[in-house]
């Protein structure tokens, strides 16, 4: 079980990469903060008793959702 500690360096950890990588996806400053901010609260709501080392592919399979789930909204 991930501590709040683990949990919050491995968000503070991703939080640039994760920025660039929903920034070149939408091309938009402002989206790509929304949907990493859901992507991290999602993460820490539901997720955030899992182990530590569970952690990486669960964030990145909830962000590709939230992006996937954007352009599903806007279309």
């Amino acid at each position: 079980m991930a501590t709040r500690q683990e949990l919050s360096d491995f968000l503070s950890s991703v939080e640039r990469r994760a920025f660039k990588q929903a920034q070149f996806a939408v091309r938009n400053t402002e989206t790509a903060l929304d949907i990493v901010q859901d992507a991290m609260l999602k993460l820490s709501e539901n997720y955030g008793g899992r182990p530590a080392e569970e952690l990486p592919p669960l964030f990145q399979r909830i962000l590709q959702n939230t992006i996937t789930d954007h352009y599903r909204r806007h279309k």
